[in-house]
């Protein structure tokens, strides 16, 4: 996959976030979008594998979502507003799932369900919600 200057991996100051958000997680801060080192190095590789393809679509429908809103309107709607980082989770969700279903591949929906009902999403909804939504893609 062609790389481009906006596209770059959690190096440096980002490994002294905690683990999991410094080398498991993707971030879209516009105008870049920072991967998980693995993830950045299977896009750039000749033949990147469809999960790190479907982490990179993910993000940039918050990309888009930051560039239409303004990132300082969507980043205070993202941190006060469940109900709003929930919708943008699961818009970005929808495109992760999409791209994979055409290539005959799933998402574990229980996984990212407990996620997104978990600290890191800010408890914005409970799991079996998060799960009901999921399934709906």
């Amino acid at each position: 996959m062609k790389r481009t200057a906006n596209i770059k991996p959690k190096i440096g100051l980002w490994k002294f976030l905690p683990k999991i958000i410094s080398t498991k997680t993707a971030q879209c801060i516009y105008p870049f979008i920072f991967l998980p080192e693995d993830i950045y190095k299977d896009l750039i590789s000749p033949t990147p594998k469809s999960e790190s393809v479907a982490v990179l679509l993910h993000e940039k429908v918050h990309f888009e979502r930051q560039k239409e809103k303004g990132i300082v309107q969507w980043s205070i709607l993202y941190i006060i507003s469940s109900k709003f980082r929930f919708n943008e989770e699961l818009l970005a969700f929808k495109e992760q799932i999409k791209y994979l279903k055409k290539l005959n591949l799933t998402l574990d929906l229980e996984l990212r369900a407990k996620r997104l009902s978990s600290y890191l999403y800010l408890w914005c909804v409970s799991y079996e919600k998060a799960l009901l939504e999921l399934k709906k893609f």
